[in-house]
């Protein structure tokens, strides 16, 4: 029991140094100077580091060998991606719209888009983001006795935004889908007493923003959609 405890203190003990020493890069000046240590904040040309024996200091970026100074600007990027710089909001436009009327039903269709705005809050400019979507619509089913008897269907794209400016907002639109909705003419009823209406509608919209391979943002609409939705089916 005792040997198995030992083990054990001694697999934890080693976690740690092992995850301890992941966020440590062993650095080297112009001179060749070597010296361990890890990035805890990027400002400009000046590093704050924290050296393997606890002491923080600040040191300019040019001290550096060029390929630190790549590494500490790759740290610079990753860590900006994931301080939330972005901010996203969808607006619903309408298409184009077409009545019908035929065997006492009035239709209406709506061709309609979502506009996907993404504000880039950075002081940095962005290239080559992917915007994936998955929207829910709810096709609402002729003669129903209760509006959930429709059905939901699912649409899935993504697109892309070439180019966004620090601190402005960039814009891509989804595929356009159809929304319609019906009524009963005057006199008419449905012989098993169904509502005399319905009507197509979005229940959620989800997105994720990437660039590169890294999601940088994610959002949904309502917010529970992320938690009660799948993704991939």
């Amino acid at each position: 029991m005792r040997i198995h405890y030992c083990i054990l203190i001694c697999l934890i003990a080693c976690l740690s140094t092992i995850a301890h020493a992941a966020g440590f890069h062993t650095f080297k000046d112009t001179q060749g100077r070597e010296m361990e240590a890890k990035i805890t904040r990027v400002s400009g040309e000046d590093v704050h580091i924290e050296r393997r024996d606890g002491l923080n200091t600040k040191v300019k970026r040019s001290i550096f060998s060029q390929e630190d100074q790549t590494y500490i600007a790759e740290w610079a990027h990753n860590a900006l991606l994931e301080s939330g710089i972005f901010e996203v909001r969808f607006s619903q436009k309408t298409d184009s719209r077409r009545e019908s009327e035929s065997g006492g039903i009035e239709r209406e269709d709506h061709k309609v888009h979502y506009d996907i705005i993404i504000n880039n809050k950075a002081y940095e400019d962005f290239s080559d983001l992917k915007v994936e979507y998955l929207m829910l619509k709810f096709e609402d089913a002729l003669s129903a006795q209760k509006r959930s008897q429709g059905t939901i269907e699912r649409i899935k794209g993504s697109t892309e935004l070439k180019h966004i400016e620090a601190r402005k907002e960039g814009k891509v639109s989804t595929e356009h889908f159809q929304i319609l909705e019906t009524k009963l003419a005057p006199g008419y009823i449905w012989a098993n007493g169904g509502k005399k209406t319905s009507r197509d509608d979005i229940r959620g919209i989800w997105v994720k923003v990437y660039i590169g391979d890294t999601l940088v943002h994610e959002i949904s609409k309502p917010e529970n959609m992320m938690r009660k939705e799948r993704w991939n089916r």
